[in-house]
């Protein structure tokens, strides 16, 4: 850090902190290594959680758009720390949440009904074979799936429910370059 002293203006004298070179690089260093992910359908391979229009999907990366609408930062849950949200990179503050049961990408209402809606929590996948399931915060028992390669938020009835709702709930988190 630098200290600036100016001559007094005015009957006013002023001191500038200045942060270093280093710093500042620092910092952007910081903001460019920020991780993002994408989550890989396990029964529709190369299909990816992406939003498009605001609404959640799995679809194939064929453009550098897709690539952008499908990848996430995680960050704490917005309305459960134990739990998580998932940020848009391409549209900042905001998040998947459920709406009607919809997934929708929505930005950041700061109230505590859209916190509940953008939280999930993580879980084995429940088609035990790996990869993750997204639990709703404030629906227990809800998980995201995709349903013709729209996203909802759908009740898993446990045991009995189908191989196919268990692979449509199931992810693959990949890191994204």
């Amino acid at each position: 850090m630098k200290l600036l002293h100016f001559l007094p203006v005015f009957g006013l004298a002023v001191t500038l902190v200045v942060p270093s070179v280093a710093i500042l690089s620092k910092s952007r260093d910081l903001q460019a290594q920020t991780p993002y992910v994408r989550y890989e359908s396990v029964n529709y391979p190369q299909r990816y959680i992406r939003h498009r229009n605001y609404l959640g999907y799995i679809e194939p990366i064929n453009t550098g758009l897709d690539e952008l609408d499908s990848s996430f930062r995680i960050t704490p849950g917005l309305a459960n720390a134990n739990c998580i949200s998932l940020e848009s990179r391409n549209f900042p503050n905001y998040f998947l949440r459920h709406r009607n049961y919809r997934i929708i990408l929505s930005a950041n209402e700061n109230n505590d009904l859209f916190r509940q809606d953008a939280t999930f929590c993580p879980r084995n996948g429940l088609n035990s074979q790996g990869g993750v399931s997204f639990e709703s915060n404030n629906y227990p028992g809800h998980y995201i799936r995709h349903r013709n390669f729209e996203l909802w938020l759908d009740k898993f009835s446990g045991f009995t429910e189908s191989t196919i709702f268990r692979n449509d709930a199931t992810f693959i988190q990949r890191d994204v370059p």
